[in-house]
């Protein structure tokens, strides 16, 4: 019996907006230590980018990273200084 090996990752083009906030959000490893609390976080960061959360607020609350160990207000804060950053505005759709 043999088994077919993984199917292969097409990795995303590192300027494309969600690669950049998946990237943002890695930055983050010492203060989230837990990986799938970051997806998830990327994940709801990238709803705002795409005008499906109405702030940075609520896409954090919505992943709710239980591993992180800042206060939320504070997490907060450091997302969205570092969202402005990246200069995105939220797409128009």
């Amino acid at each position: 019996m043999t088994t077919k090996p993984p199917a292969k990752v097409k990795e995303e083009d590192p300027s494309s907006p969600v690669k950049m906030i998946y990237n943002m959000v890695e930055e983050l490893k010492d203060i989230i230590p837990v990986m799938n609390d970051r997806y998830r976080l990327g994940f709801c960061l990238h709803k705002y980018y795409d005008n499906e959360a109405n702030s940075i607020h609520e896409a954090l609350i919505s992943a709710n990273p239980a591993s992180c160990k800042i206060d939320t207000k504070e997490l907060e804060k450091l997302l969205i200084e570092k969202y402005n950053k990246l200069d995105l505005s939220p797409q128009n759709k």
